[in-house]
C-alpha cells in the first residue's frame, strides 16, 4: 500500500491543511450520500464546494463540482438547474483547457437530461459543449478497459467507468475531486 505524502502548509496561507481537510471530509459526506440516492442532501453541499473552489481560484476542481452539483439537481428533477451548474462547469474547465475531457463527463449528463426528457436542456448544452470545442461535436469517447479500483484514493467517492475522463491509458481524473486514479492494467481499445 502507498504511503501518502503528509499535507504541507504553504508559506503565506496559514490554516490550509485544516480547512483542506474539512473540505474533504464535506465531499465524503456528499459522497455518501450521492451513493446513497440522497441527492437533496449531497447538492448543497456539492454546491457550497465548488463555490469556495472558485472564489479560491481552483477552477478545475470547482468545475468538477458544479458537475457533481449538476447532476444532483437533475436527479432532484430540477433540470434548469441542472443546465445552469453544468454552464459553470464548462466555464471553469475551459478556462484551464480542460473542455476535451469535461465534454466527455457532460455527454452523460446530456444522456440523463434526454433520458428524463429534458430535451431542451440537452440541446442547449451540448451546443455550448460543441462550440468550445471549435465546432468539432461530441463523439463518445473510446472505450477503454482496465482495471479501476472501485474507490479514488482521495476523496473515497466511488470510481465509475462509465463517468470518468481518462487522462492517459492507465489513469483516470475522479470526477468528485480531480484527483489522479491509476488503473492496474493497461488500458485497451474497446
Amino acid at each position: 500500500m502507498a504511503r501518502r505524502r503528509p499535507l504541507q502548509r504553504s508559506p503565506g496561507r496559514p490554516g490550509a491543511a485544516p480547512a483542506r481537510d474539512a473540505a474533504l471530509k464535506a465531499l465524503r459526506q456528499a459522497t455518501r450520500f450521492v451513493e446513497a440516492g440522497e441527492y437533496a442532501r449531497a447538492y448543497p453541499i456539492l454546491k457550497r464546494l465548488a463555490d469556495v473552489a472558485a472564489r479560491r481560484g481552483m477552477p478545475r476542481r470547482a468545475g468538477y463540482l458544479y458537475l457533481q452539483a449538476a447532476r444532483a439537481r437533475l436527479e432532484m428533477g430540477e433540470p434548469r438547474d441542472a443546465l445552469v451548474l453544468a454552464q459553470h462547469a464548462i466555464q471553469h474547465l475551459a478556462g484551464v483547457g480542460r473542455v476535451e475531457r469535461a465534454s466527455r463527463l457532460l455527454l452523460g449528463t446530456i444522456q440523463a437530461l434526454e433520458d428524463k426528457g429534458y430535451r431542451e436542456q440537452a440541446v442547449t448544452l451540448r451546443a455550448q459543449v460543441s462550440a468550445l470545442l471549435g465546432g468539432s461535436g461530441l463523439a463518445p469517447s473510446v472505450l477503454r478497459q482496465s482495471t479501476l479500483p472501485t474507490r479514488c484514493p482521495s476523496c473515497n467517492a466511488p470510481v465509475r467507468p462509465d463517468q470518468v475522463s481518462w487522462i492517459d491509458g492507465r489513469s483516470v481524473e475522479c470526477v468528485f475531486c480531480g484527483g489522479v486514479v491509476r488503473a492496474t492494467d493497461s488500458a485497451t481499445d474497446g
